[in-house]
């Protein structure tokens, strides 16, 4: 099992239509595919409860996490069409986009 981390920053403005384009459109789309698990958005605490608790203050404003069987499940799912048409929306609306993916070596209720 495999995790994708997306990291969206959105433009002026564009944070509703970003995090409506998120969820209703990307993930919704995401969710149908085979080798698909689960997903979440996670949006930061406020830097001023970030701060109290001496915590490290995320660049971004989502962060979407993905698990996925596998890596070459996930790398299907990014090369159908259906990926573009819901994703290139989700660039167009972004002032910053950035990824990782990682292992999932141990899992408890997953």
């Amino acid at each position: 099992m495999i995790t994708l981390h997306v990291y969206l920053t959105p433009k002026g403005g564009k944070h509703d239509e970003l995090e409506t384009a998120i969820r209703d459109s990307w993930i919704a789309a995401m969710s149908e595919q085979p080798g698909f698990l689960r997903a979440a958005i996670l949006t930061p605490f406020p830097d001023e409860e970030l701060d109290r608790l001496q915590a490290f203050k995320p660049k971004h404003t989502f962060e979407v996490v993905s698990l996925w069987r596998s890596e070459r499940e996930r790398l299907q799912w990014v090369a159908r069409p259906v990926h573009d048409r819901v994703f290139v929306p989700i660039l167009e609306l972004s002032e910053d986009v950035s990824f990782t993916v990682n292992n999932v070596t141990h899992g408890w209720n997953l």
